[in-house]
């Protein structure tokens, strides 16, 4: 089977690294060959091996496939003074989270893993956030906040998901259209402090097929409780000063090696590194604002 470069990727961007992941996700779904990994020539491409179909194809049938409210899709009521309001994001109510928990994990009995791997992605039934009502602390993935709504956000993106903007994304890059994101790009930061103007004005643009697919990747990193608190994978640090590592390898390894990567401490000797065929260790802030917004800062690259 041929290896297909993504030359629209890279794997030094944080998008960029969730999109291939998610695409390793999608593609072990149909080979059990599938492999991912990474150009060590500077350009941190990402390439898969072991799928000789239509890969732009592929990704717009998954979005179509997930399309009304699947088993994964957390929602919940929230009272406002205006009533009762219908909320999909990750920051519910401790007793409605452990209720989603709770079916994921009958899904999970059936045979249905998806849900429960989106659950513990997610957040736990015990780290709860400092407001008022005490709500479950999610993901530190989770960057949305005031009235973007994390999951209602995915559905936007993945309703729009096409496959020539798909083909386009994986082999040109750049193909950003007005829309919201999940703020998992740095290039979609929007400080006015880092700005020449209020970018309030500006709106915001999307990738949407990358978007999709860095959704897909994302219950490649679960989070744990930890006494009180919540940790997620890959993700170091408390507050304001936390930060995500990940390694970018240059033999292709399938999605059960990656997830195991993900999971390990690549703070060694290059040469250690290198024996197990990484070439680079890429680490990325997480900047939050005073609104509760996230964003990734621009990786910094250690070979």
């Amino acid at each position: 089977m041929s290896q297909v470069i993504l030359r629209g990727l890279s794997g030094a961007n944080p998008l960029g690294f969730l999109a291939a992941l998610g695409l390793l996700h999608l593609l072990r779904r149909q080979s059990d060959v599938a492999r991912l990994g990474f150009l060590s020539d500077g350009s941190f491409h990402p390439f898969v091996e072991g799928f000789d179909g239509d890969l732009a194809a592929l990704i717009c049938r998954d979005a179509a496939l997930a399309e009304g409210k699947p088993a994964w899709f957390l929602e919940y009521k929230k009272v406002e003074k205006t009533g009762p309001k219908l909320v999909a994001d990750l920051k519910a109510p401790p007793p409605d989270f452990r209720a989603f928990l709770s079916a994921c994990v009958d899904r999970w009995c059936t045979g249905e893993d998806e849900a429960v791997a989106y659950a513990a992605a997610f957040g736990t039934s015990v780290a709860v956030d400092k407001t008022k009502n005490k709500n479950t602390k999610p993901t530190a993935l989770h960057f949305t906040a005031a009235n973007q709504q994390f999951l209602r956000t995915v559905e936007a993106i993945r309703a729009s998901v096409t496959s020539e903007w798909a083909a386009r994304s994986l082999s040109e890059g750049h193909a950003a259209r007005p829309g919201f994101n999940l703020r998992w790009d740095p290039a979609a930061e929007r400080n006015w402090a880092l700005m020449a103007h209020n970018p309030i004005d500006d709106g915001t643009s999307v990738d949407a097929p990358l978007e999709w697919l860095a959704f897909r990747g994302l219950p490649l990193f679960p989070s744990f409780p930890c006494g009180t608190r919540i940790v997620t994978t890959a993700i170091s640090g408390r507050g304001d000063d936390m930060e995500m590592t990940w390694p970018l390898w240059s033999v292709p390894i399938s999605l059960e090696t990656a997830r195991s990567a993900l999971q390990m401490t690549w703070a060694g000797p290059s040469r250690d590194r290198a024996m197990r065929g990484v070439f680079a260790v890429c680490t990325s802030a997480i900047r939050r604002t005073s609104q509760g917004f996230g964003n990734f800062g621009p990786a910094t690259v250690t070979t």
